[in-house]
């Protein structure tokens, strides 16, 4: 009997995951990416600079040899993407 209950159960809940699942995926595909043609770049722009803000604002009390490495390497993931947003704005001068 309790082979059958723990079947029972794993059947159920692979229904309710599957038409959960099915609920949701057209929600997800009606979203989409945005048609921008540099809006990647941007939102990874974004995503670098917050998370060098928060690293700064984390370490701004202990100013550790690691942390100082961690925050370098942060900027420089911000440079980074800043010349790839950049260059992708170049490349579609319409999205300026």
């Amino acid at each position: 009997m309790n082979a059958f209950r723990t079947s029972a159960v794993a059947l159920a809940t692979t229904l309710a995951f599957g038409s959960f699942a099915a609920v949701a995926a057209p929600s997800a595909i009606a979203k989409g990416p945005s048609n921008a043609p540099c809006a990647t770049q941007q939102a990874q722009v974004d995503k670098a600079t917050a998370k060098l803000d928060a690293l700064k604002a984390k370490f701004a009390a202990h100013p550790t040899k690691k942390n100082k490495k961690a925050k370098k390497a942060q900027a420089q993931r911000v440079r980074h993407a800043n010349e790839r947003l950049n260059k992708c704005l170049a490349a579609h001068p319409a999205a300026a």
